[in-house]
């Protein structure tokens, strides 16, 4: 079976408003430098641990997150792809992904990146309001999401992802169907679409709480989430998960990944994998995670040996995300039980709520349970 990599590249120029990720401001200066080197070499040591453990695995996809990955050089990051390479078997059609922001990259870096084997690109573009943009404390404006684009065309990148927020205070829904017209005016590849959520001890959230700054009500977001869909699916992008859309063809394979319930190994502070039913998650704070690895030890803070019935759920959970559900054959194979014998209760009672859809292959949420799936998924927990 083929593996996924994720990398998490923890630095960034500045922390987002909203943003509870595992991410630090790279230092300043030499500060930074050796910082970013020490980091580096010990991401470098943890793939070479897990090649001594692993051995050539095939890989299908590999996804530089963070933080903001494209705020180290581009030779940085093609040299960690370069060990990626060497260590494992890269797949005939493999996807590798570099998470930007615009403002960090330029046309130089970005034909380094695409030379290196870099052929998927994720931006972070949030907003065309530039309001909105100030109150998320994003470091770029309206005007570097569509040089930044237009940089990453021109250095080769034929699939480009957007992502963007919706629920954003103070976002009206004529400025929420304007950010969605210029962001298809680009005709990205794909487009992750995501309500903002308001996350403890973040910035944003302490603003909203305090009553500095009123939130979207829940009828606002929905009507929000109801426009993407009429609007992107009429442009010809199918939302194949519930946050996700894309033009045919040009589903993300890494993310895919996840929502399958298949294995990934991830690498670097905070990240987690999963591998050999096996999930676990590195220590977050980079110290501790260097030192780990200084240590020739694998850098986790805990893992969790899943039972079968955690494996079903997981499965479940994630994979009716995906707009054509869950496979009845793919989960007896993996199971070697039907689901209909496992949870044919909560199934007919979902089908009769109108949240769930059966077509005698595949269970999948409604419109509607698309709209509640937290309601539904909670039905099978």
């Amino acid at each position: 079976m083929g593996l996924a990599i994720y990398l998490h590249i923890p630095f960034c120029v500045k922390k987002c408003r909203y943003c509870a990720f595992n991410s630090i401001p790279l230092p300043p200066g030499e500060d930074g430098e050796l910082l970013v080197s020490r980091y580096l070499r010990a991401l470098k040591e943890e793939i070479s641990l897990y090649t001594s453990l692993l051995g050539r695995r095939e890989i299908t996809s590999v996804y530089f997150g963070g933080g903001t990955p494209t705020v180290l050089p581009p030779g940085e990051l093609s040299s960690l792809l370069e060990l990626c390479a060497m260590s494992f078997t890269f797949s005939g059609e493999i996807e590798i992904t570099v998470e930007a922001n615009p403002g960090t990259i330029a046309e130089t870096g970005l034909r380094e990146l695409r030379s290196a084997g870099f052929n998927r690109i994720s931006l972070g573009a949030q907003s065309f309001k530039p309001g909105e943009l100030e109150l998320l404390g994003r470091i770029h404006g309206v005007g570097e999401i569509y040089s930044s684009f237009e940089e990453a065309r021109n250095a080769g990148f034929e699939n480009i992802n957007l992502d963007l927020i919706y629920g954003i205070p103070g976002q009206s829904l004529e400025h929420w169907r304007d950010t969605l017209e210029r962001a298809l005016s680009l005709r990205p590849e794909h487009l992750s679409v995501y309500g903002l959520t308001l996350e403890e001890g973040t910035p944003l959230a302490e603003d909203v709480a305090s009553g500095r700054v009123q939130p979207c009500s829940e009828e606002e977001q929905v009507v929000m989430w109801e426009v993407t869909e009429e609007t992107l699916s009429r442009r010809g992008y199918q939302r194949y998960e519930i946050s996700n859309y894309a033009l045919p063809g040009k589903e993300c394979r890494h993310n895919l990944t996840y929502w399958y319930n298949l294995p990934y190994l991830g690498l670097g502070a905070g990240a987690h994998g999963y591998l050999g039913k096996t999930r676990y998650a590195n220590h977050e704070d980079l110290g501790t995670y260097i030192r780990l690895i200084s240590k020739g030890e694998l850098p986790r803070a805990w893992e969790e040996r899943q039972t079968p019935e955690q494996e079903r759920l997981d499965t479940i959970i994630m994979g009716m995300r995906l707009r054509r559900g869950l496979s009845r054959k793919v989960f007896q194979q993996r199971f070697q039980i039907s689901f209909d014998q496992l949870y044919g209760t909560q199934l007919e009672e979902m089908k009769r709520q109108g949240l769930i859809g059966d077509d005698g292959e595949n269970i999948f949420l409604t419109g509607r349970g698309r709209l509640l799936a937290n309601y539904v998924l909670a039905h099978f927990v």
